[in-house]
């Protein structure tokens, strides 16, 4: 192994943390140790990345980026699917509960729907009234759908406010550019 690589697992444990932000509670604690641990010699299937706009879509260039990125930083080997996970729930002033309910949606989803990876992510971008991008979410689950770990992030979050995100792509930078900090080699 070389230090490169361990000092970049070492920093993805505090990206893992930054993306339980308050929402752990989704998250299993076992399921996330494991994911921790398998960091830099795991699979994951990434999925087009959900956007709820007034007329929500899918994304696939945005999901590209997280797989590249993945892959660049050797997080895990990556499979892109182009399957598109079904999000039932509504928009609502709550985001937290967009969040479970995403989730849900996504555990869903992967139990009747087998993935040959270890892990799947699926990004969710919330875009407000006006057009303008309001929440980035992601979740890594297990291939049996145990959420392993969520983000949240949003005007709260500096990752969120630092690049002040007004499109879908800025929103696919805003998640790039928190992957990237915690990925950074400690001195």
């Amino acid at each position: 192994m070389t230090t490169r690589f361990i000092q970049s697992t070492v920093t993805l444990v505090g990206f893992a943390m930054l993306l339980g932000c308050g929402c752990a509670s989704i998250a299993d604690p076992q399921a996330n140790a494991v994911f921790r641990e398998a960091l830099g010699h795991t699979t994951i299937t990434i999925f087009p990345t959900y956007v709820r706009d007034e007329e929500p879509y899918y994304h696939a260039e945005s999901a590209q980026a997280i797989g590249d990125f993945f892959v660049e930083q050797n997080v895990a080997d990556v499979t892109l699917s182009h399957a598109e996970v079904p999000i039932t729930s509504e928009w609502g002033m709550n985001q937290a509960k967009m969040l479970k309910d995403s989730a849900a949606d996504f555990t869903r989803h992967l139990q009747g729907n087998p993935i040959e990876t270890e892990y799947g992510l699926l990004a969710e971008y919330l875009i407000g009234g006006r057009g303008v991008p309001v929440g980035v979410h992601a979740y890594i689950m297990t291939a049996a759908g145990t959420c392993a770990d969520v983000a949240l992030l949003n005007s709260h979050w500096e990752a969120f406010t630092a690049v002040d995100p007004q499109t879908v792509d800025d929103c696919t930078t805003v998640l790039l550019n928190a992957l990237r900090e915690e990925l950074a080699p400690t001195e």
